[in-house]
């Protein structure tokens, strides 16, 4: 914290630097000025915190000084010392927002308070500029110009030496209590806390003493022990980036304390470090991977909707949560729209009868990891699964829902005990009751939808037959060819030169 003293008369000078322990009150630069000039010039230099100044100086008095300080980005904080208790003065003194107005001599019991008061509302105004910088990069990621000269300007007036960003994951974390917490095991030490929702918060540790620094490291296990102190029934998941000094590491540092939230939240772990030689992941979650679960969800609870498979089903996004290391709050939503899509679907089958509470992210953000999240996706279907009407379970909707199965994954292996399998059939049955709903077999329906599709590659692409053979479901060309022939009248060549159309449904 920077101090101005401006006063023509020596003797005051001397007597505060006697009288005033500065460096107990915060203060750590003192300049001094002694007219009124000079303390306008200075301060423009220097930029100070805080300016006591007096009015009575040569060329210019205070007032003028202060008028002259308007145009400053960072206007300091003043304390005007007058041997004139005029109303006039104290009247242009509130008009350019001096703080304080105090009668010489010098009382430096009320000089000290107002010093003190000062010092504190400087502070938490520069705790709330870095608050805001820190909610503006976790939202944009970039630190612009305009929130670095803030940055720059907090640390200055905060002491901030050297410092560490924490990820803080809980159920019920606020910021009043987190600062309790911080202020308990280290009192010298400035926290900058911003509240995300209701259970994350991302904070700002800085130590003033560079001596201390090696403190950072410890604090995670520290903090998590004091937090368990305060709530034992509330649990809490830290997330610690490296150390650093400068402002402008605070985007790089945002990033590496969320990646090692990201690893505990995997891991399980209550603390986590940031460590470069823990791999990073090289992707994120992209439009393809939406439409391979939604096209999953779509089949699997629309389609097949068999218990097993559905496991298989969110064992598999879970795989890939795991494999990219997703940020935990991409997780908590993507789990969202997943159980959202699960529901509808189930509703619009009309298996789905009983009514469920509204998943939310701040229901799911209960479950601080990836295992007990998916063991909660896990019971939240098999509840869903329990309760659902077995009168929509019938053997005919199943069967119509075969022939769905076959439209859509003709490529695959649709073998009749696969599928019979799949959809918790007997192939038997499956056969018998297929040839009575639709009036074919079910092996002669699979064939004429792959020769269908055949023929429409044959006839709209020069893709080799080989290529159509496997994108229809035959192991090889030549079964391809004999089953095209014989469905046709006409080989695939044939057919390509147009000398025969195929068979349609």
């Amino acid at each position: 914290m920077k101090l101005l003293i401006a006063d023509d008369q020596q003797s005051l000078h001397t007597f505060l630097d006697k009288m005033m322990d500065w460096e107990s009150l915060g203060i750590t630069e003192i300049k001094h000025a002694f007219d009124g000039r000079e303390a306008a010039e200075l301060a423009e230099r220097f930029l100070p915190d805080l300016l006591i100044i007096d009015i009575q100086m040569p060329h210019l008095n205070g007032i003028e000084a202060l008028k002259q300080l308007q145009r400053l980005p960072h206007k300091p904080k003043a304390i005007i010392l007058s041997a004139y208790d005029e109303f006039e003065y104290a009247r242009e003194a509130l008009r350019l927002s001096v703080s304080q107005y105090l009668l010489k001599p010098v009382d430096t019991n009320l000089l000290k308070a107002a010093v003190k008061e000062l010092i504190e509302e400087t502070q938490s105004e520069h705790e709330k500029k870095l608050e805001a910088v820190i909610a503006g990069l976790l939202r944009q990621d970039s630190l612009h110009e305009e929130w670095l000269t803030a940055a720059q300007s907090a640390f200055q007036t905060l002491g901030i030496h050297r410092y560490s960003v924490l990820t803080l994951t809980g159920e019920t974390l606020n910021k009043e209590a987190l600062a309790s917490v911080f202020k308990q095991l280290e009192p010298s030490l400035k926290s900058v806390i911003c509240q995300l929702n209701k259970q994350n918060c991302a904070a700002l540790l800085g130590l003033s003493v560079k001596e201390q620094a090696d403190r950072l490291p410890l604090l995670g296990e520290r903090i998590e022990a004091a937090w368990q102190a305060l709530q034992p029934e509330s649990h809490i998941r830290i997330g610690c980036s490296a150390a650093g000094e400068k402002p402008e590491q605070l985007q790089q540092l945002l990033i590496q304390s969320k990646q090692a939230a990201a690893n505990g939240f995997y891991a399980s772990a209550s603390n986590s470090f940031y460590s470069q030689s823990e791999p990073q992941p090289a992707e994120q979650w992209t439009l393809l991977h939406y439409q391979q679960f939604d096209k999953a969800f779509e089949e699997k609870f629309s389609l097949v909707f068999s218990q097993e498979a559905l496991k298989e089903l969110v064992d598999s996004l879970f795989r890939v949560f795991r494999k990219l290391k997703l940020d935990p709050d991409k997780v908590y939503s993507l789990c969202v729209h997943y159980l959202t899509i699960a529901e509808q679907l189930m509703r619009r089958s009309k298996r789905l009868v009983a009514e469920y509470e509204t998943i939310t992210l701040d229901r799911l953000r209960k479950y601080g990891s990836a295992d007990k999240l998916e063991e909660y996706f896990h019971s939240h279907i098999a509840s869903m699964i329990q309760q659902s009407d077995p009168a929509a379970d019938r053997t005919e909707e199943t069967i119509s829902r075969i022939k769905t199965h076959v439209e859509l994954h003709y490529a695959e292996d649709l073998s009749l005990q696969s599928v019979a399998n799949a959809f918790g059939l007997d192939k038997y049955q499956l056969s018998r009751i297929y040839k009575q709903q639709f009036g074919i077999n079910y092996w002669q329906y699979v064939t004429q939808i792959r020769m269908d599709k055949a023929a429409e590659l044959l006839a709209g692409t020069n893709l080799k037959n080989s290529a159509i053979a496997e994108m229809t479901g035959f192991v090889d060309e030549s079964h391809f060819s004999k089953t095209f022939k014989k469905h046709n009248g006409v080989s695939p060549k044939e057919f390509r030169a147009g000398k025969q159309a195929p068979s349609s449904m």
